[in-house]
Parts: structure tokens; sequence; C-alpha cells
């Protein structure tokens, strides 16, 4: 795992990090290669172009609007993507339309009621001025939608987001049971057992490694946290400051945002949220036996 340059907790058994090391080097083959081409500085044209328009959510409980990129092929996983205070800017629809072209159906929601800004002021100012019952709302109505809708409904849906929206995906992993995971970027951590209870999906979240204001003893206490309470629950460490995938923020890193990646897309893989499969059974016997060959070392870090 040197190679992603992060380090890795996950509450569970050695057997399940095994196990997701494998899904990690088979669908890695499939999934990372294309998504990681799409991710460089210069943001190259997807592998198949989806088509994405703003979608209207009135039939789905809320009076807001999202991004819909759909894929070219039949998905079965859909991804609800909620930003942050940046808004509902290119760098999220292309993000959606990234997704879209490995074959997930994508929902990036706008919680900001239109507003777009880079401003450091204005960021403060949105985010602080958000109403959290509204904004799940949304959340939730994307996630209907995924599952209700009768074009575009699919099998698994999985909630995604950056830095202030990844609060929203995190509160969402605890409580909403429509999901099969979440992903957080830079989002929240809990450090007071008194507040730490069962999640109901599963839980994949990537912090900077040096963030003044959500420590590396807090991601180690969260997840201590997160292990004996029985959650699914992946941490991980990027070599990176809060917000390095967006290409507006001055933290922004292209190399480190793709090693984000390498954790965020096996995490679908490995909740059973693939929608494509390797054809070539060669594939899984490779990785099983380049995860042979690191086995003691791989569980050394469980003793």
């Amino acid at each position: 795992m040197n190679r992603y340059r992060l380090h890795y907790f996950m509450a569970g058994s050695p057997d399940r990090f095994l196990q997701g090391a494998v899904l990690l080097a088979a669908f890695g083959l499939v999934f990372a290669s294309p998504l990681l081409a799409q991710n460089s500085s210069s943001r190259s044209a997807p592998v198949s172009k989806p088509v994405g328009s703003i979608l209207p959510l009135g039939d789905y409980g809320i009076d807001e609007v999202g991004y819909l990129s759909i894929p070219a092929t039949p998905p079965t996983v859909g991804i609800v993507l909620v930003p942050d205070s940046y808004g509902l800017d290119d760098f999220t629809k292309a993000e959606a339309n990234r997704l879209a072209s490995l074959g997930y159906i994508v929902v990036a929601l706008d919680i900001y009621n239109g507003h777009i800004t880079t401003d450091p002021a204005d960021r403060a100012n949105l985010a602080a001025n958000l109403d959290t019952v509204t904004v799940m709302k949304t959340l939730n109505a994307g996630v209907r939608f995924l599952h209700e809708s009768p074009t575009f409904h699919v099998d698994h849906v999985v909630a995604m987001g950056w830095g202030t929206g990844a609060s929203f995906v995190f509160e969402a992993a605890r409580d909403n049971k429509a999901l099969d995971g979440a992903i957080t970027f830079y989002g929240p951590t809990i450090t007071d057992p008194a507040d730490i209870k069962k999640f109901v999906v599963p839980l994949c979240s990537v912090f900077p490694d040096n963030d003044p204001v959500i420590t590396h003893e807090d991601v180690v206490t969260f997840q201590h946290l997160m292990k004996d309470a029985g959650n699914d629950f992946e941490a991980w460490f990027i070599a990176a400051g809060r917000g390095w995938s967006n290409p507006q923020s001055k933290n922004y890193n292209p190399a480190e945002d793709r090693e984000a990646w390498r954790v965020a897309v096996p995490f679908l893989a490995r909740i059973g949220a693939e929608p494509v499969k390797p054809k070539d059974a060669s594939i899984i016997d490779k990785a099983a036996t380049s995860l042979d060959k690191a086995k003691d070392k791989i569980e050394s870090i469980f003793k």
C-alpha cells in the first residue's frame, strides 16, 4: 500500500482488509486507470462522454435542483454528490461527468440556491448560513430520485461530498438507510464517545495528513471509536492540504487527488456497488498472487 502514500485504518478484521485489497487490485485495474486518466491537471475528455443537464427535484420532496450526469451504458449504481462551499461549480459538474464516464449515474446537488463563489469570505458566509434541515432534505431528494425515478432508478446509491458537503454526507451515513455507502473528502470526525453510534451504511473518509482543524490524532481517535462501535469504516490520509481536489483551492494538488480517487473507487467496489466487473478471470488470479506476496506485511499492521 506504500505506493498510495496513505496511512490506512479500518474497523474490521485482517480478513476484511485482505478482501478489500483483492478488490483494490482487481477492480482497480478496471476502474482506476480510466478514472485517474481523467483526473489529470489537464482534465482530459472522459472515456465515454456522458450527458449532463440540470435536474429539478420538485417531485422528490424539495424545491431545489441538481446536475444530472447520465452514463453511456445502463447503470446499476447512482452517486449523489454534495459540493463544498464553492457551490455547484464547474469542478463539481466535471466530477459528476467523470464518474458518469465510468458507468455511474450521478446527481450533483445545489445546496446554495444557485450561488457560486471562490471568495473566501463569501464561501464562509454561504456555509455558515446553510439550513441543515433543508440541505438534508435536498440530499434525501437526490437519493430518492435515484431509487424512484421511472427512467433513472438504480439498485445502489452512494453519497459523496467534499468539505462542507462532506458534513452532510457524514450525517446521512449515520441515518439514511436508503444509502448503500458514503464517501467524505476532508470531512468531519467525532472524538466524543458519547456521540458515536451505529452508522447505517459503510463510510469511507479521506483526510488531509496535516490539517490544523481536524488533526491526525482526531482521526485516529475517531477510527478507534468507530471500530469499538462496530461500524464499517475506512479512514485514509492524503499528503495534501484541505481542499486538494478543487482546482480553485489554494491547496489544489492533482497528484494527491489521484491518490484520493484510488481510495474512493475501490470502496465502491468493496461494498458491492461496481457498475462493471472484470471480464478476464486472470485479473483476479494476478490480484490473489500479488496479495499472497504481501500477506505477511499486511497482517503485521494488525498485530
